[in-house]
């Protein structure tokens, strides 16, 4: 396990080192692989909380087999468990409106016509997509 986390390190590190723009790549190929992702989240999250108790029964079944749990071990396993609980709670939190908050429809023509009234001053717009 250490020398895959080392592989893995020493790869990032020269990325960032020898070529400065590894990293921005990185964030980019990224962001295009989020927008298939984000419609697994609730696949995801669901898998990583079966593979934690299966987790947690393994651990706590390797004493009756008369192994001992490592310490390290447990530390991981409890980190895991607080990282997804951490996502599940934002993942929560975040589809939640806000009290008494609406959603505004979106109307082109009164956006055109605030748009066009202010000719005077820059303007720009962004169009964003989750694909």
């Amino acid at each position: 396990m250490a020398s895959s986390l080392g592989a893995i390190v020493s790869v990032l590190a020269a990325l960032s080192c020898c070529l400065p723009f590894g990293p921005f790549l990185l964030a980019a190929g990224s962001a295009g692989v989020s927008g298939v992702m984000i419609s697994w989240q609730p696949y995801l999250i669901a898998f990583s909380i079966l593979m934690l108790i299966l987790g947690f029964v393994q651990a706590f079944r390797a004493r009756r087999c008369g192994r001992r749990r490592r310490a390290w071990n447990l530390a991981m396993l409890v980190s895991a468990t607080v990282l997804v609980a951490a996502v599940l709670g934002v993942h929560i939190w975040a589809g939640l409106p806000a009290p008494g908050s609406k959603v505004a429809a979106f109307n082109a023509d009164s956006f055109r016509q605030l748009f066009n009234a202010a000719a005077d001053r820059p303007r720009l717009l962004v169009l964003l997509s989750p694909t």
